[in-house]
Parts: structure tokens; sequence; C-alpha cells
């Protein structure tokens, strides 16, 4: 089985579903795989008052999680502050443990 093959079917049976929280984005990790996975989610911190010239707020969780577990993350807008904040470019990968 190619890496290629074994990273796709590894993101069919694992769910990231995204809700909005008062504190940020929570994101609850579900594996449906058969196997342990390793899944990095990313996503970079906007806040109100930024220009284009404001460096960005990159931020990433990793989480391992055994084939039928979940878990809650919690992408932050704490970087901003009391300053209205947006993530933005989420993105998620996951990968089997060998």
């Amino acid at each position: 089985m190619s890496t290629s093959h074994a990273a796709q079917s590894v993101a069919e049976c694992v769910q990231v579903a995204p809700e909005a929280s008062p504190r940020g984005m929570s994101l609850r990790v579900h594996n449906q795989c058969e196997v342990t996975v390793r899944c990095e989610l990313r996503w970079n911190v906007r806040c109100e008052g930024d220009t284009a010239d404001t460096p960005a707020r990159p931020m990433s969780l990793v989480v391992r999680l055994a084939s039928g577990h979940a878990r809650d993350l919690l992408a932050s807008g704490e970087a901003c502050g009391e300053r209205i904040w947006e993530i933005a470019d989420d993105a998620w990968e996951c990968a089997e443990v060998r």
C-alpha cells in the first residue's frame, strides 16, 4: 500500500468536527480507524486591527488517538486578548502510528 493511499484511508476514518465556542473553535477529533493515529491540527489566529503586514499567529495541536477514541480540542483566540478574533486557514492531517 502506498503512503498516499494509507494517508487517504486514515483521512476517511478520522472525523474532525468544528464547533464555535466562546473561547475559540472547539474541534472534536474522533478516530474511527482500526489503528492508532496521530493528528496534527493547524490554524492561524487573526485579531481585530491586524493589517496586511501583521505577522501570522500560527498555532497547532497534536493528538494521538487509539482506535474508537475521541478528544475535544480548542483552537483558541486567546492570542488576541480582549480584541475580536478569527480562526483562519485551519487544516488537519492524521497518519497511522507505526
